[in-house]
């Protein structure tokens, strides 16, 4: 039995060894796409391991946003915006400017994990 105890626990502190190890770090990925008439931006924020940043880590959040730039203001143009989530570790943001109901252009940004 004290075997076991004694086994038991060199394997609890060679565990909290390796999680003691990891260092955590924080970063943001982003891409920002300006056309003539419109904008969009996408951005990830992530957790990841110092050491193994392909393979421990943690989207903490997305966000996507887009608008008008001052010339499709200037033409009176109008917009809608939408954010598609190709896959857990990333977001595609897409702006569409339109004149009158008709697409004139489409702007869009995608920013995912990992960032290679």
């Amino acid at each position: 039995m004290k075997k076991l105890v004694a086994v038991l626990f060199g394997l609890l502190v060679v565990a909290s060894g390796f999680v003691a190890a990891t260092t955590w770090a924080v970063t943001a990925v982003h891409q920002y796409h300006v056309g003539k008439y419109g904008w969009a931006y996408a951005e990830v924020g992530v957790k990841y391991d110092v050491q193994h940043p392909y393979t421990n880590y943690e989207i903490t959040y997305r966000i996507g946003t887009g608008g008008l730039t001052d010339e499709g203001k200037r033409m009176g143009y109008t917009y809608f915006h939408y954010n598609k989530y190709p896959d857990k570790d990333s977001i595609t943001s897409i702006t569409v400017v339109l004149n009158d109901g008709v697409a004139v252009e489409e702007d869009i940004a995608t920013a995912g994990w990992p960032y290679i």
